[in-house]
């Protein structure tokens, strides 16, 4: 056998050592190193560069079995563009169109028209205070009244919005065309009119009073349109204007308070 011939090769190197005197750990190291070499050098001959080599290649990686599941996407809060489909569906045309709403304020426009009539009696009232400030100086009588003024009616102001609101709830918000403009009227008086007089600008007291003008226009156009037309006093009939005071005057004075 082969094995049995490189032992005895090995074994007739080994006598001359011991011919020239090598023994005990010294011949039982170059035993060992004998045979380490011989046993080495009979297998694949595989070098410390080519280990080196070998590990550092990238492992093969492994065939997808049938039974893995795909990867799925993460999905995202992303939403696709709506298609023309959608945006065409959300855009339906009412055939009645505003008629809804001219239905409603038709049959109501005596009390929407009564609504209108009292916000311009705060709005009469504001200017004619503001008038009163218009060119004052600080800290005169003058100057001290209108502070008080404002004070009290701005919150009466705001208060008569909230009645109106509580008295016909969401209703009005949802039916009547009406409402928007009074709410711009509304804003004039709580903000646009104090503010101009605050600053006793005549320009910008103009201003507000040619947006009171074109909202009212509106008010007036639009009850034209419905049938249902609003009218107002005339400054130059004495009847009608005292008429419209003992109107005014319970729309200027705060609510008494239910005990």
């Amino acid at each position: 056998m082969r094995g049995g011939s490189r032992f005895k090769e090995i074994h007739m190197s080994i006598r001359p050592l011991h011919a020239h005197g090598f023994s005990g750990l010294a011949g039982t190291l170059a035993l060992a190193s004998l045979v380490c070499f011989g046993a080495c050098t009979d297998g694949e001959k595989t070098d410390a560069v080519s280990a080196m080599q070998k590990a550092d290649e990238p492992e093969p990686k492994a065939d997808k079995k049938e039974g893995d599941k795909e990867k799925k996407e993460i999905p995202t809060s992303e939403l696709p563009e709506p298609t023309a489909e959608e945006l065409a569906a959300w855009n339906r045309k009412d055939p009645e169109g505003e008629k809804h709403l001219y239905k409603w304020d038709k049959k109501n426009s005596k009390k929407m028209h009564n609504y209108w009539k009292e916000l311009r009696c705060l709005r009469d009232k504001m200017k004619s205070e503001g008038d009163k400030a218009v060119g004052v100086e600080p800290g005169s009588p003058e100057s001290v009244q209108w502070d008080n003024f404002k004070r009290a009616f701005i919150p009466h102001v705001d208060g008569w919005q909230q009645r109106l609101f509580a008295a016909e709830g969401q209703e009005v918000l949802t039916k009547s065309k009406y409402i928007s403009n009074i709410i711009e009227a509304h804003e004039l008086v709580m903000n646009g009119y104090p503010s101009a007089y605050n600053d006793g600008d005549a320009k910008l007291i103009k201003r507000q009073d040619a947006l009171w003008l074109v909202v009212e226009n509106k008010v007036v156009d639009y009850s034209n349109k419905i049938g249902a037309p609003i009218s107002f006093p005339d400054p130059e009939s004495e009847k009608e204007m005292k008429k419209w005071e003992k109107f005014c005057d319970p729309v200027l004075k705060p609510p008494k308070r239910k005990k």
